[in-house]
This record gives C-alpha cells, sequence and structure tokens, in this order.
C-alpha cells in the first residue's frame, strides 16, 4: 500500500496522518484463524505469523489483555509460536522438541471452553506464566493439549488451586493490572507446587 508522504501544507498534512491513522486502525488488533492449523488439531487455531502483534488491546474484557501485568509475562510468546510454526516438518532436535512442546503449552494455556466467560486477569496470567515458565511441559508431554479434556482439566485444577491457595496475590492482580517480582514468584511457586503433584 502506498502511503503518502506528509506534505507541508497542514491541511493537506492532517489528512495524509488521518489516512495513515486509519489504515494503522484497519489492521491493528487482527487475528489470524487458520482451517489447517484447525484441522490439524490446533486450539486455537491461530496463526501468529499472519496475526498483528498488538491483539487484544482493550478494558473491555474481564482478562484485560491491555494490562501491564500480561504484557510482562507474553513477551516473547509471538516469537515463540512463530518460530515452532516454521518447524513444520523440520529435523526433530533437541530445540526444536523444546520449541514445539512450548508452543503445544502456550495453546493449552491460551485455551478456553466456548461459553464458559472468560478468564480473570489473574487466571489468564497465570495460565500463561505456567506456560512461558515451563511448568506445563510435562502434562503436555502426557497428553494434556488445547482442545482435550486431559487439557482442560490440568488448566481448570490449576486455576482452582490458585485461587484457594494464594487468593490475595490473585486479586491484587485483578485490582492493580499490575504483578510485582514478588507476586509472579509467589505465583510461579504455587504453579510449581500444584504441577509437580
Amino acid at each position: 500500500i502506498d502511503i503518502p508522504i506528509p506534505s507541508a501544507s497542514e491541511g493537506k498534512r492532517r489528512l495524509v496522518l488521518q489516512h495513515v491513522d486509519d489504515l494503522i486502525s484497519m489492521s491493528d488488533g487482527q487475528i489470524w484463524f487458520d482451517e489447517k492449523l484447525e484441522n490439524n488439531g490446533q486450539r486455537p487455531p491461530l496463526n501468529p505469523q499472519s496475526s498483528v502483534t498488538r491483539v487484544g488491546i482493550g478494558a473491555d474484557t474481564k482478562s484485560r489483555a491491555d494490562a501491564p501485568a500480561l504484557r510482562r509475562i507474553v513477551e516473547g510468546m509471538r516469537l515463540i509460536l512463530s518460530q515452532a510454526a516454521d518447524m513444520d516438518g523440520a529435523e526433530a532436535s533437541a530445540a526444536s522438541s523444546k520449541e514445539l512442546k512450548r508452543q503445544k503449552a502456550f495453546l493449552l494455556a491460551m485455551h478456553q471452553v466456548s461459553g464458559t466467560g472468560g478468564r480473570t486477569l489473574s487466571q489468564s496470567c497465570a495460565a500463561l506464566l505456567a506456560a512461558s515458565g515451563g511448568f506445563l511441559d510435562k502434562a503436555v508431554d502426557e497428553g494434556a493439549l488445547a482442545g482435550t479434556e486431559k487439557g482442560e482439566s490440568t488448566i481448570e485444577g490449576l486455576l482452582q488451586h490458585l485461587e484457594s491457595s494464594i487468593p490475595d496475590q490473585m486479586r491484587d492482580v485483578d485490582e492493580s493490572l499490575d504483578m510485582s517480582e514478588e507476586t509472579k514468584q509467589v505465583l510461579s511457586e504455587a504453579i510449581e507446587s500444584y504441577m509437580s503433584i
């Protein structure tokens, strides 16, 4: 798309900047669901390579995708998902196996059963922290995948454990929309203790 270069004339400049803003608005926050990924059993069938980087920004949901707490945890997630997608058909190596396992863990963490009303910010952060920290790797190896009954019960059990064992930290994340290093550490320890059972 040819984007016009702003001119010296203020009237034209405003028009051009509005045009650029409109183009950004059309693509910002778009995600691509891929039928091939769906047919291969990936749930959600999110194609990270085709999706725009600022997915989910907004304050209109309980999970608050624009919250600093969530942004801190998902740093690098899009890159991991893209790299794993690039490995389709690649030779199996320790590095590629790790990337593919982390992709499955993130997909498990993001999967939500339709009609359940969604997760709170603290629940979304906890699930993604479990994936990014490698705490879901063993469960993934044992068949707990996104969209499976075992996967759903793994995440549901983890979230129930956290809500009952560290309710103050979970509530703090929901109320402040942020996560201190101390809270992240407590959350990580609680996740690790549950997943090692």
